[in-house]
């Protein structure tokens, strides 16, 4: 210990001394603290002052810069080697009673910079330097806030005990600056836009500082809390801020918009706003008035031919706003598997969604009219069932007290008006164009959260939610309870649910356990029972109810003493599920292998195997049938994302459901980004399926020989770093020749043969979805917006066509094309 203690401080004098005679850019040696490096120290004191004169343009060139101490303590957190970085970080911190200002230098050769411009919120990888914020000063909530070189911002919010959500857009600045030995950021953060608990003496919040060095895919971090690392928001560093009295906010975005429906051949103009008021800094109040969420940024072209329903994030800034005290646990939060995003290697195109379990699936609040019945004499069409409804209104309240948070949202639909024609062969108003038309739904959601934290948390919370339907209501209700250990080892989180549907009651509830035994070794293993009555769809989300589930889980990350790697993550999962009648409907066992090599470059080797089952979701209420056993495998690579060039690549082999038959998948994308403004990304994937299992209708199944292509490409250019010009097309062809014919058993077991039927069962498909957007952020959360939408939905039987032609099809035969120009802006406090 002795001998510990004197090479430590021989490091910090030296390093001192060596900071100390460091001169900046502008000539000013300004004073340095160099900060114990590892874990959280004692409080610092960051500096008052009344006014002052701070150009957030990302240049560390006004003088009080040079007056307040700057702290150099950050490790090597990814990989997670915890060694002193390559490069000094110099932080820098002042406040008034407006807001936070941070400064930063980061040393680096300047000909190693990376610098790419984006669109809010995206990861990919660049040179970034962030801040996270627990401003309640207890592990209970906060915000991150990152400059990217360049000017791109991202930010979001973040919960315990690392639940980080980019769903949170807030009126903040920040700027960088390129320097001849490196580079700097500027932020200014205003208390308004925060919520803390109110206080009458120093506050004490918690932080922590990242850096991203892209050219070497490496991020430090102070203090050095690593992403394996079983503690974070309870391990953050202090800081101690003497005056503190934030004042309110009031800010109204009035909006004007108009959409030009080349199908309808309709011109729509609206105008509304949406207004936020926060009284205290512990209260919030937002509310909509005639919303207009106009279609700016599309949904992924997904095709799926399963009984399963399909789940869409949300993109609604109304909505994402102060969301998080609404996630009751881990599974509501769908950005819980994006732990690697902008890091290293070209991820290749996702084989898995993230599907959450919730209570609240805020798409359902003006989406699609679901309980609107068609009568039997009229058709409406597909695309006129899937658009949304008109909202009008929704008000929103979060808030605290100590420990005790709450939220409310309520939401008022307009009645619902379809569309649709007369069925009535051999009769003059055969065809005759009709109206459908059912009143709209109200939505209201309560939360209440009860938390005991320090430096372990426990807490027990609420949620109730009601939709009010014609005839009926449909209300469920939650408890949620958490667990996090003193020393962070353990996290245990537990849902039950109940709904009422139409005097129908049903219950549910999950339970997840996670042990970090140690650092780079984490365990998980969770519960489920859910019966066949429970169901929250009318306002929630959950893949499938009437299920018994056992899982266990675990992963082990390696990124010191390796010779020809930089990490090695190894995982495996096993998962086991009956319905509650005692039949197995979902059992596999995960195995996944990632090498990051010394170049950036890696490869992912995936073996899953998937025993025989019953299905008894597909049939569509029409019986169950038994599914042999079929195994999975995938080979994937992918180069170095800090190159002006980058690829990646797979190649994977699957068996079908029914007699071992194996299909095969590739998939090969690029990006090519020769400068910071422009970037072209470009992802095929193509998959030929041999006895791909598909439901016809009632009891009938058919087997497929099926061709299967996707393309994706995204193009990207910046005018600036706040005008960006974006061009995106998904578009899915599959081609599909009917191969055996299937019959679901009257009793349960294997599927029967039935005989060919006179109609062709043979099918292909075509769906499109292009736009292309112009942004200009002119303020903080103000926009101009000019959005052209393309989409197409085609089915047909010509297994003649190419792709090609099915393609070209899509483009001349759109269900959807309009034009939307939308003006934001943010007047306020």
């Amino acid at each position: 210990m002795l001998i510990r203690a004197i090479v430590a401080c021989c490091v910090l004098l030296t390093m001192s001394g060596l900071a100390n005679t460091q001169q900046t850019e502008h000539g000013v040696a300004p004073k340095l603290i160099l900060q114990a490096a590892g874990g959280a120290g004692a409080p610092i004191d960051v500096p008052y002052f009344e006014h002052v004169d701070i150009l957030v343009d990302g240049r560390l060139d006004e003088a009080i810069w040079s007056q307040v101490p700057g702290y150099d303590a950050m490790l090597v957190i990814e990989p997670e080697t915890l060694i002193r970085p390559k490069y000094r970080t110099i932080s820098r911190f002042v406040y008034t009673s407006e807001g936070l200002y941070v400064a930063a230098f980061m040393e680096q050769p300047p000909e190693t910079l990376i610098s790419r411009l984006s669109s809010r919120d995206k990861y990919i990888n660049r040179d970034s330097y962030g801040l996270t914020l627990d401003t309640s000063g207890e592990g209970l909530y906060g915000y991150w806030f990152v400059v990217n070189l360049g000017g791109s911002l991202m930010d979001g919010k973040v919960a315990p005990e690392r639940i980080l959500s980019e769903q949170w857009d807030g009126p903040w600045r920040g700027e960088s600056a390129r320097l001849p030995n490196g580079w700097s950021a500027e932020f200014f953060l205003p208390w308004s836009m925060m919520a803390m608990p109110a206080a009458s003496t120093a506050r004490i919040m918690g932080f922590w500082v990242d850096r991203k060095v892209a050219h070497t895919d490496e991020r430090y971090g102070w203090p050095a809390l690593p992403l394996n690392a079983a503690r974070f928001m309870s391990a953050l560093q202090p800081m101690r801020l003497q005056k503190l009295e934030p004042k309110p906010q009031f800010a109204i975005f009035p909006y004007a918009s108009v959409t030009q429906d080349e199908i309808a051949n309709e011109q729509d103009y609206r105008v509304g706003a949406d207004l936020s008021w926060r009284p205290s800094t512990n209260l919030q109040l937002t509310a909509t008035l005639n919303p207009d969420f106009s279609a700016v940024e599309s949904d992924d072209v997904v095709v799926n031919l399963t009984a399963f329903e399909t789940f869409f994030p949300e993109k609604r800034l109304f909505f994402l706003e102060g969301n998080e005290v609404f996630i009751t646990t881990l599974r509501s939060d769908v950005n819980r598997y994006k732990f690697s995003r902008g890091r290293g290697a070209r991820p290749t195109p996702k084989t898995f969604t993230a599907e959450p379990t919730t209570l609240l699936n805020t798409r359902r609040i003006g989406g699609p009219p679901r309980h609107v019945t068609i009568p039997a004499d009229v058709e409406v069409a597909g695309v006129e069932l899937g658009k949304p409804t008109d909202l009008l209104g929704a008000l929103k309240v979060v808030g605290s007290n100590g420990r005790f948070r709450y939220g409310a949202l309520a939401a008022l639909e307009d009645d619902v008006e379809l569309s649709g024609t007369v069925i009535a062969p051999g009769t003059p108003i055969n065809g005759a164009p009709i109206t459908v038309t059912e009143d709209g739904r109200n939505f209201g959601v309560i939360r209440a959260l009860f938390e005991s934290s320090g430096k372990g948390r426990r807490s027990i919370g609420y949620m109730g939610t009601i939709v009010t339907l014609p005839g009926a209501d449909a209300m469920t209700h939650g408890i949620d309870t958490h667990y996090f250990s003193t020393d962070g080892k353990i996290k245990w989180d537990t849902q039950l649910m109940y709904s009422d549907v139409d005097r129908t009651g049903g219950f549910g509830a999950f339970t997840d356990l996670t042990y970090t035994q140690r650092r780079g070794l984490i365990h998980s293993a969770g519960l489920d029972y859910i019966d066949r009555k429970l169901d929250i769809s009318d306002l929630g989300f959950i893949r499938q109810n009437d299920v018994i589930t056992a899982r266990y889980g675990i992963i082990r990350t390696k990124s010191q003493d390796l010779d020809y790697f930089r990490q090695i993550r190894s995982s495996l999962f096993v998962l086991a599920q009956t319905n509650t009648d005692g039949f197995a409907n979902n059992i596999g066992i995960y195995t996944n292998q990632s090498f990051m090599f010394q170049n950036r470059s890696q490869t992912r080797l995936t073996l899953n195997y998937f025993p025989a089952r019953w299905d008894d979701i597909n049939s569509r209420g029409n019986g169950m049938f038994r599914t042999d056993a079929r195994w999975y495998l995938q080979i994937a690579y992918g180069t170095d994302t800090a190159r002006k060039f980058s690829w990646s690549g797979t190649v994977g082999a699957e068996q079908e459901e029914l007699n071992g038959r194996w299909s095969w998948s590739s998939d090969f994308g690029f990006t090519y980004t020769p400068n910071d403004r422009f970037a072209v990304d470009l992802d095929l994937r193509f998959k030929k399926r041999d006895g791909w299992l598909l439901h016809r209708t009632g009891a009938a199944f058919t087997t497929y020989a099926a061709e299967d292509f996707q393309p994706r490409l995204a193009v990207d250019y910046f005018i600036t770093a706040r005008q960006q010009l974006r061009l995106t097309v998904q578009w899915a062809g599959i081609k599909a020749e009917a191969q055996e014919y299937w019959q679901v058993p009257v009793s349960e077991g294997e599927l029967n043969s039935r005989a060919a039927p006179v109609l062709n069962e043979d099918f292909t498909l075509s769906r499109l979805t292009a736009q292309f957007r112009y942004r200009w952020e002119i303020g903080p959360l103000s926009d101009l917006f000019v959005v052209y939408t393309r989409g197409s939905r085609l089915g047909g039987t010509d297994l003649d066509d190419s792709f090609g032609r099915l393609f070209n099809d899509a483009l001349d035969q759109p269900v959807v094309d309009f034009l939307v120009v939308k003006l934001r802006y943010r007047f306020g406090s």
